[in-house]
């Protein structure tokens, strides 16, 4: 309404103010791997002031709206500084997960990066001396834990978890899920997920299957709980060996299985100088796969 009616109603009818509103597994890699190295082995904010009326039969109504300029925050991952002389990781370059019925497989990170990642499976042996490697190397790890090894080994876990370490699914009892029912597989791959977050202060967001055995319906029940990715490995460790399913060099965004067992130590160590020699820094997994 305008200013000079409003006035005009005032004087008329003498009205009063107007208001206005308005989620034990072994290396299985491909047979035709060779072994590395073996020679030498918004925030946008904006204040809008509630409009002031008053009127009267010597005033006229008056709006005043405010605005505050919008601010932007981005959150950067916070990289780790590597020791032992590893090389120091880029930028991560997040890859888009977009939200599906079908969780994506990767066995290699698409990123152009000189980075590669380790997955280590299981829990089974839990060696002092990987811990303190671990605590040097000061690098990203991701442990794929089956919940019994899980909940046996929590405090070494929660130890890790402050050296580098993220805890993520491999299943309650490590099956062959592509045998198992539907109903089964779900359980398999969904049932550890309350565990870990209560244990582990974080839910799990990236699964890997027993065996590197999945199809569809591992895929369809992984999604189903919440798993962003399925992560699968372009190379495996064993005994001090480090082998690739192509050729001798490493290639950005090579995932790297590896397990809690009693050669941990001289396979990271192994992983270590291999890095150290073709200047492959080591990331993390849940920067590249953002849950």
């Amino acid at each position: 309404m305008a200013v000079g009616v409003t006035v005009a109603l005032v004087l008329l009818f003498g009205a009063g103010p107007l208001e206005l509103t308005g989620g034990a597994g072994r290396p299985e890699a491909a047979a035709s791997i060779r072994a590395v190295g073996d020679a030498t082995l918004v925030d946008a904010t904006t204040t809008t002031a509630a409009p002031t009326t008053t009127t009267s039969t010597t005033t006229t109504t008056t709006t005043t709206t405010t605005t505050v300029p919008p601010t932007t925050t981005t959150t950067t991952p916070k990289l780790r500084v590597p020791g032992l002389g590893l090389p120091k990781q880029p930028t991560p370059t997040p890859v888009d997960l977009p939200p599906t019925s079908s969780a994506p497989v990767f066995s290699r990170i698409p990123t152009t990066n000189k980075v590669i990642f380790l997955g280590i499976d299981d829990g089974l042996v839990r060696d002092p001396a990987v811990a303190d490697l671990l605590k040097q190397a000061n690098i990203p790890f991701t442990m794929f834990l089956v919940q019994g090894e899980a909940d046996a080994g929590v405090d070494y876990f929660r130890q890790l978890q402050q050296y580098g370490g993220v805890v993520e699914g491999h299943t309650i009892n490590h099956p062959d899920l592509t045998t198992l029912s539907y109903g089964n597989m779900q359980h398999e791959v969904c049932g550890s997920l309350d565990d870990f977050q209560q244990q582990f202060g974080r839910r799990p967001t990236l699964f890997r299957t027993p065996y590197g055995s999945t199809n569809a319906n591992v895929q369809s029940a992984a999604a189903s709980c919440g798993f962003k990715a399925i992560v699968l490995w372009k190379g495996s460790t064993n005994d001090g060996r480090f082998d690739l399913q192509d050729g001798t060099q490493l290639t950005p965004g090579d995932v790297v299985l590896m397990h809690f067992r009693t050669d941990l130590l001289v396979d990271l160590q192994k992983v270590f100088e291999v890095c150290k020699e073709q200047g492959f820094a080591i990331a993390s997994l849940e920067d590249y796969l953002p849950g």
